[in-house]
This record gives C-alpha cells, structure tokens and sequence, in this order.
C-alpha cells in the first residue's frame, strides 16, 4: 500500500520555523551558534516524538578571519579581500613583487609547469583560479602568496578552502597544508590590481591572512527510524554554514526535517529504515563530519546501508530547473519518475556525481549515491551552489534568497525517492548501463593518456565481465531478493573502480576526481615531460592499472559464484 504523501500545510510551516531560527545564526562548525543549531535540531525532532540524539566528533578546523592587500607606494589603494579555509596563518603578511599567471585556468604539461615555477618562485602570484591543486603547485613552486580573482561579475567575495586533505587528516596527510597566504578579491577589484601592475610591471604587493586552526567537539545530530529488515537509506545535510547561510545549507537542512517527520509518521509501514544525519564540518574542516562518520562505521554501513543521498542547497531562489547528480548504478527512469511525478518533466539532466558534496562513502560498499541539484534558468555567476546563485558562500545568503515553493517541490521529489527505497524490496539499480558507462568513461581516458600507459587490460576485463554481469541481471530480476545481495558487492567494486584510487579505509585528495581518478594524471605526452615526472607517472599507472584490474576481477567472480 503506497504511503501517505506529505502534508504541506503540516510540513512547509515546521522548515519555514527552522530556516527562521538559522538564519540568524552563523553555524560554523567549532563556534557557539553551530551548535546551538544542532541542540534545536534534536529539541525539534523530539519535540515531533523522534528519538533524536547528539552525537559529538573532534574535528581539526581551519576558521578564515581576514584577508588584505596593499600596494607598495600606493598608500591610498585598497581592496576588500577575503583569505580561504586552510590557507597559511600569515599576520606578520608577505612582501614581493607580483607575476600575473595569464595562462592559470590553461591546461600545461610538466615542462611547462617546470617552467611556470621559475616564473613563480619568490612571487605574488595573481590568478583567475584558487583550486587546492594550483595551491598545491604554488608551494611546491616557492611562491609567496596567491591573489584569486573571482571569475564572475559580482560584488561579494565568497568564501573557499584551499586544504586538499579530504576531512580529518592523517599525520602525513598534514604536511600538504598550504605553506602560503591565499586570499581572494572581487572580479572588479582584480582588475584594478592588474591596471596597476600593467602601468608598473615591477609593483611590489603585500598580502596578510588570519586563521584560527583548531580542534574541536562537534555535534552531530542523528536520528534512526528503523523498518522491518536490518537494511536502511542514509540521508544526509550539513547543518554548518559560512554566515547564516540559509540556502546553504538550512534549506537542505529543512528538507532532511520534513523527511524524518513524514516518515516517522508512517513508520510501521517501512521495510527499510531511514537514517538522517546532519553533518559538521562540511565547510571549515573538508567533510570532516562525514569522514569520521564513515571512519567509526564503516562496518555497519557496509553491511546494512543501501544507499546515500545527499541533500545541499534545495528551494532557492529561482532555481527552477532539476539536475540530478547520481554515480551511475541508479536506474536513470528511478531518478525521474520523482521528478516527473512533482514537476510533469524530467531533469534537465543526469551527470555523475562530482568531486564534493560529502560524498565520503566510496569505501563502504553502498551501491546506491545520488544528490539532487538544481539550477536558473539562465547563470550568470561562478558559483556552483545555492542553485547558482550569486550570493553563495557569502554575507548574502539570506532567508529572502528562499522560494518556498520551490523548496516544497524539491521536498516532494525527494519523498518520492524515499518513499520507493524505503518499502519496495527490490532496489532501483541499472548495473548495465553502469557498466557500458564504464566502458565509455574508459575509452575516452584511453584517448586522452599518453599511449604508452597501455590500459588495453582493463577495457578488456571490463568487457568480459559484461557477460557475468548480464547473467547476474538476469538472476536478479527473476528473484531479487535471492540476487540482490550479490548485485550490490559487484556494484560497490565498480564505484571503487570509478571514484576512487585508494583502499576503502582512505579518502582522495579533494582534487582527485573525474571517472578514474588514479589514471586522470596520465594525460601527458612523453616528449613534453620530465624523465622524473615520467618514472612517476610510470610508478603510478602500473599500481593504478593492477588495482583496477584486481577491483573487475573481484567483481567477476562474484557474478560467478
């Protein structure tokens, strides 16, 4: 018997009363507000007769305080700036004469790389990019600091991190912190900075950045509605913010509420329970949260969690189109039934899911991850979140940048999801179309590397195992509940296979993404590389092919057994 569908004049008030309580708080993960938000998130569950509780991790966090810039012999110039997460604690600032990297947002190989570091070492870079790896290059370079002109035209400044570390880090993990002060200035005011440095090319600069590096308890509100077998749905938000940050990510925030209630509501009905968890951490310690969540339960997700979905800045402001971000394995008519269901359309389109997004779970065995996004009608900034909004990561990101209604249509979707994973036996997989998507991803990686980093191997494991796998379909679709089981571990191998280049116990730098990650490197020609580079790059492809080829032989003799 199909469910109740959830009651907006019972629901939409509850998340309009939280998006009014957050929106005066800032929830930065350490600081009073962030846990005051997660003490009314469990008083409000409760309140609902959940039993909801506090769960508390130590996180290592990185809290930007102030960014500045000044230009030598122009005591009068000044700019807003803003430094990053994980950047350098530098009060005492850097002094030196500026290098515009014109060419920062260009693909180099590694003689030019070697090249652009002479140009760097002992400089103030200024760049129209500040993503950790180019951070990571500048270190390694010897570069004083880094300037970040934002991309796009508008005003605000929006907060980042540059730490490469994926949540909390390992000691060895710890040395690849930015040695140098980052900070990031609006489009406009970059161009300034450059008027300037054009009409005198030896301009020195000074740049000086605050940080408060700490370790702190963090709350972690979770709550478990259980149904009738041991198998449950993870679903997930982060409840701190930079500032108020009300569509990122209260609003998501709101979203995981109605859900816990709705479903709690008919809980006798569920076959499957629901977990929801709203993380710390998300935005000053890399998903901290989630890591450690996965770090201390990694067996019993393995085991029990058939999927994730991950809810992050749902009911924008004008944020009217559906995408979908999903890993592959999910049935693509699954996905959009939910949305046809609420909307009369599909998405406007299915990709893979990125890099981000507390996406942490690749090393325990979920066969299911998806994430909804979505985006205007027309974009006109570089913000990747708050349904493309300007005001991301910003000051600006208020309760008046909330639609309700478009918040209520993304709760409906994501209740149609649940409703389906929480009471029908079989799961929405598609491991074909996985697999063929696979093969693709493969053959235009094979076209992109140099060809003496053979992957020939794996595309043919990949097609032998295109026979099994369709046996194993077959059993499936005939008695899932019998196959299901066994589907699930061969589906877990391929996102091994697909998102990650490590064991299941360690996470990738946040930069290693892409389909293969631990082959994304090996796109450079050996006559434009160093023989160093390349005997690196040879070290890695070898230990990279022989994982891949041990994850799809893995994979083949479960279909087989």
């Amino acid at each position: 018997m199909p469910l109740r569908p959830p009651v907006r004049e019972h629901l939409l008030p509850l998340m309009d009363g939280l998006l009014h309580e957050f929106s005066s708080l800032h929830r930065l993960s350490g600081c009073d507000d962030a846990e005051l938000a997660a003490q009314r998130m469990v008083s409000l569950l409760q309140e609902q007769g959940l039993d909801a509780r506090l769960m508390h991790c130590p996180l290592y966090l990185s809290d930007p305080l102030s960014g500045s810039l000044e230009l030598s012999g122009k005591p009068g110039w000044r700019c807003e700036a803003k430094t990053r997460s994980f950047s350098a604690h530098c009060p005492q600032g850097v002094e030196g004469r500026a290098f515009y990297d014109a060419e920062a947002c260009a693909p180099r190989t590694d003689l030019q790389w070697k090249a652009w570091a002479q140009n760097v070492k002992g400089k103030i870079v200024i760049a129209g990019q500040g993503f950790e790896d180019y951070v990571q290059r500048l270190c390694a370079a010897g570069a004083l600091g880094l300037i970040h002109i934002w991309g796009s035209a508008e005003s605000a400044l929006h907060e980042e991190t540059v730490g490469p570390v994926w949540g909390t880090p390992e000691p060895d993990d710890f040395l690849r912190y930015p040695r140098l002060p980052v900070i990031s200035v609006n489009q406009q005011d970059g161009q300034r900075l450059l008027a300037e440095l054009q009409n005198n090319p030896l301009m020195a600069l000074k740049m000086a950045t605050q940080l408060n590096y700490h370790v702190a308890e963090c709350s972690m509100p979770v709550v478990d509605i259980p149904g009738s077998s041991p198998e449950f749905v993870l679903l997930s938000s982060h409840y701190d913010s930079w500032h108020e940050g009300v569509t990122d990510n209260a609003t998501g925030n709101a979203l995981c509420l109605a859900m816990a209630i709705h479903f709690y509501q008919q809980r006798e009905t569920l076959l499957r329970g629901l977990r929801i968890i709203w993380w710390p951490g998300h935005s000053n310690a890399r998903y901290g949260g989630s890591t450690w969540y996965a770090d201390r339960y990694r067996q019993q997700l393995k085991q029990h969690c058939v999927a994730h979905i991950n809810v992050d800045s749902p009911g924008c402001l004008d944020a009217v189109n559906v995408v979908l971000n999903a890993s592959g394995s999910e049935s693509h008519r699954f996905l959009n039934a939910a949305v046809e269901a609420v909307t009369g359309e599909p998405a406007l389109r299915i990709t893979a899911l990125g890099k981000g997004g507390d996406q942490s779970f690749w090393g325990c065995g979920l066969p299911l991850h998806f994430a909804f996004r979505e985006v205007p009608q027309e974009k006109t900034t570089q913000s990747p979140g708050s349904g493309g909004g300007w005001w991301w990561h910003t000051e600006a990101d208020t309760y008046d940048k909330v639609d309700l209604n478009i918040l209520w249509r993304d709760t409906q979707i994501h209740a149609h999801w649940l409703e389906s994973l929480l009471t029908q036996p079989v799961l929405p997989l598609d491991p074909l179309a996985y697999l063929e998507s696979l093969q693709h991803s493969l053959t235009q990686l094979i076209a992109a590397i140099s060809p003496e980093f053979d992957l020939a191997p794996v595309a043919e494991k990949l097609r032998q195992l295109q026979p099994e796998l369709e046996k194993l379909t077959t059993r499936w679709m005939a008695d899932p509940l019998v196959w299901q089981p066994q589907l699930k571990r061969v589906i877990a191998d391929l996102h091994r296979l697909r998102y990650s280049s490590v064991d299941d116990f360690h996470y990738d730098l946040s930069y290693r993404g892409g389909a293969f990650p631990g082959f994304q490197e090996l796109a450079s020609a050996r006559k434009n590389t160093s023989p160093e580079m390349w005997l690196m790059m040879t070290t890695r492809f070898w230990r990279q092919r022989d994982r891949a080829l041990a994850l799809i032989e893995n994979a083949d003799a479960i279909c087989r057994s």
